[in-house]
């Protein structure tokens, strides 16, 4: 009979970077939602993904750097999904109020964007450099959502209620201030997707 010997996988210099650094992302993005900026510090980003904290400087240069990465990469995550079902409901258009209705419900619960935007914000009425940052970002932001809510109307065949930039703008700050407003017992069932259905011309569910 014959017994094979599990070996672990040995991963690579550059695995291991790799896995570390989306520990510590994962990790920070925690601690930040837990804590908010100021309260959040990178030791206890550090314990909280297992490492130490000279871990983290060998990652990211300070927390306003780890945080604007954290942020970076949650916008890019949305418009790449937002992207993706557009391209699927332009192969299908009949899809398409099935499809982004269920992506719409799940806006609340699905990450932690509008609540890092709103920490955002709120550091950079403490931080200049930030307040440089959130407005090149905010500007990016609103851009890249107006866009693709221009796709989404032209396929629909619907017209948007106001600009497209104006109501990305207004949506985004509408789930900013119900991601605040969740945090607090009273309105942690306050959601905002009825409303954004209402505005893009989506069905609006019970």
């Amino acid at each position: 009979m014959n017994y094979a010997t599990a070996h672990p996988v040995r991963l690579s210099r550059a695995e291991t970077k790799e896995n570390t650094h989306r520990l510590l992302l994962d990790a920070a993005e925690r601690v930040f939602v837990r804590l908010g900026y100021q309260g959040a510090t990178l030791d206890a980003i550090a314990a909280e993904a297992g490492f130490t904290k000279g871990a983290v400087y060998w990652h990211f240069r300070n927390k306003e750097a780890l945080f604007l990465e954290l942020l970076a990469e949650g916008l890019r995550r949305h418009f790449e999904d937002l992207d993706q079902l557009l391209t699927v409901v332009e192969q299908n258009p009949k899809i398409m109020d099935d499809v982004l209705g269920r992506w719409v419900d799940q806006i609340d619960t699905r990450d932690n964007l509008p609540l890092l935007g709103v920490e955002m914000d709120l550091e950079s009425r403490r931080n200049s450099s930030f307040a440089v940052l959130l407005d090149a970002i905010n500007l990016k932001h609103h851009r890249a959502i107006g866009h693709i809510m221009e796709r989404y109307f032209d396929l629909s065949g619907r017209k948007p209620p106001m600009p497209v930039e104006e109501l990305a703008a207004s949506l985004i700050a509408l789930s900013k201030a119900i991601a605040l407003a969740r945090q607090t017992h009273h309105s942690a069932t306050l959601t905002s997707a009825k409303l954004i259905r209402v505005v893009m011309g989506l069905p609006v569910t019970s």
